[in-house]
C-alpha cells in the first residue's frame, strides 16, 4: 500500500524543490501533486525555502560534457547503446538537469521517473541521480526497440507506451507530446553541433 510513498520517502534527503501532496484512491492507486486539490490530500514533503532554482540559460548553452552529470550519463548511455546526447536532451527537456524536481503528476528526479516506471527498474531513490539515470536510459532504450522510431519512443516517454499505440502507433495529437518530441529532438541536434 505504501510502497510508492516509500520511494518518495527515500528522496527526503535530495530536499525536493517543491511541496508534494498525495491521495490515495478507492483502488489503491496514489496520486501526487504540488498543491493540495482536495480535503483528502495529504502533505508528505514541505519546499525548503532556500532553494533557488538553477539559471535555464547557462546550462543549455554549455557543451554536453560540462553540464551535470556527463559521467553519469555518458556511463549509462553506453551501456544501454544509446548516444549520451539524446540522454542530455532528454534530461534538459524533462528537469533541466534538477535531480529535486516532482512534476504535478508525480514524475521524479532528472529524467522525471513515474513510480510505476521507477518500480520497474527497480529504483529504490529516484532522487539520486545515479538510479535516475540509469533507469531513464533504460527505458529509453527499451522504448526505442518496442518502437524502432526515435519520434514514437519519445512520444511513449511522455505520455506513455500505451497511448502510442492506442493510436496506432503515431505521436498522440497531444500538444505537449508534440511539442516535447520537437523540443528532445531540437535539444539533441544542437547537443550534436555542440560536441563537435
Amino acid at each position: 500500500m505504501f510502497k510508492y510513498l516509500f520511494i518518495i520517502f527515500l528522496g527526503i534527503s535530495s530536499c525536493v524543490n517543491a511541496d508534494v501532496w498525495f491521495y490515495e484512491d478507492q483502488n489503491g492507486v496514489m496520486h501526487f501533486a504540488q498543491e493540495k486539490k482536495g480535503s483528502k490530500w495529504r502533505l508528505l514533503m514541505r519546499t525548503p525555502k532556500s532553494l533557488d532554482p538553477p539559471k535555464a540559460k547557462s546550462t543549455q548553452q554549455k557543451a554536453p560534457n560540462q553540464r551535470p552529470y556527463h559521467q553519469l550519463i555518458v556511463a549509462s548511455a553506453r551501456r544501454h547503446k544509446l548516444d549520451p546526447a539524446l540522454v542530455h536532451a532528454v534530461i534538459a527537456t524533462e528537469s533541466n538537469y534538477r535531480a529535486d524536481v516532482v512534476s504535478r503528476a508525480g514524475a521524479m528526479g532528472l529524467m522525471q521517473l513515474m513510480p510505476a516506471t521507477a518500480e520497474r527498474f527497480s529504483v529504490t531513490d529516484p532522487f539520486m541521480p545515479e538510479q535516475n539515470i540509469e533507469a531513464g536510459t533504460r527505458y529509453l532504450r527499451w522504448l526505442l526497440n518496442e518502437f524502432e522510431s526515435l519520434q514514437l519512443a519519445l512520444a511513449a516517454y511522455n505520455s506513455g507506451e500505451n497511448t502510442v499505440k492506442r493510436y496506432g502507433f503515431a505521436i498522440p495529437p497531444y500538444k505537449e507530446t508534440q511539442n516535447y518530441v520537437t523540443k528532445v529532438i531540437e535539444r539533441y541536434k544542437k547537443n550534436l553541433s555542440l560536441v563537435q
